[in-house]
């Protein structure tokens, strides 16, 4: 408890899934939370569950591909708080009959993965900026994905955006971190938010056999290590980016099969 205490944290993506999940973890942590998303009924229901907790939030609505959207909620939670300690870029999605392969994906789609899943980080840690600098540093974590970290047969937008995300977090990284800025990523593979149980039996069923641990990625997974990475533990700690995706990333591809060929 209290690992956050009186620290001002921004959510983005906040209403639902990772976002809701870390959202509550860090409020649980005395952290005072700005809980960001385009759903504003359903951000306020983070609110709310986090104020009958005992916590502290506040509710705003976002448009993660709106730079003026960006900038009333920077401001607002800076009026608000007077000052951001945190900040935690959580948006992204992906259009999967829209984003196929190179060739074959519906090309007007370009460029609004990436405004939804670059510039929706890149934005708000343009914004923060400033003010993290002025009241002596920050912690910025960015949400990327496996798919940016492996070749994958499709998305294509997603994965390019996604390790465009990456990039620029270590670019942050190096230009201030002598300003007391961190930024580090995280990498979630399979997380059982409200979508994923929809997916067909057999695509979970494979990340199941290719998962080293036995079970699927939850929300507060990823949840968790945000608190760590928004807390001073991990003041030590920047440029990095954190695979959680129960050891999918790190093996031979050909370790499960071999498996089975073995009968293990």
């Amino acid at each position: 408890m209290n690992r956050l205490q009186n620290k001002i944290c921004i959510v983005t993506g906040g209403a639902l899934g990772i976002g809701r999940a870390s959202a509550k973890l860090m409020a649980a942590e005395g952290a005072r939370v700005v809980v960001a998303d385009l759903d504003l009924a359903a951000a306020q229901a983070v609110v709310d569950a986090i104020e009958q907790a005992g916590g502290e939030a506040l509710a705003v609505q976002l448009d993660a591909t709106s730079e003026a959207s960006i900038e009333t909620m920077v401001k607002l939670a800076h009026q608000t708080y007077g000052r951001i300690d945190v900040l935690y870029n959580n948006v992204g999605f992906t259009d999967s009959a829209r984003d196929t392969t190179v060739t074959e994906m519906d090309w007007s789609y370009w460029d609004r993965a990436v405004r939804l899943n670059l510039m929706s980080a890149v934005y708000p840690t343009r914004c923060v900026l400033p003010i993290m600098i002025e009241g002596g540093g920050g912690s910025i974590i960015n949400t990327t994905s496996m798919a940016a970290v492996q070749g994958m047969d499709k998305p294509t937008a997603y994965a390019a955006t996604k390790g465009g995300v990456q990039a620029f977090s270590r670019s942050v990284a190096v230009q201030y971190g002598k300003q007391g800025v961190r930024c580090n990523t995280i990498a979630p593979g399979l997380i059982m938010t409200t979508r994923a149980p929809n997916w067909p039996k057999p695509v979970l069923e494979t990340f199941k056999k290719h998962t080293l641990v036995p079970r699927l990625g939850l929300p507060e997974d990823i949840g968790n290590l945000a608190v760590f990475l928004a807390s001073d533990e991990s003041g030590y700690i920047t440029g990095q980016m954190f695979q959680v995706d129960g050891g999918v990333g790190i093996q031979n591809p050909t370790t499960s099969d071999m498996r089975e060929l073995a009968g293990g």
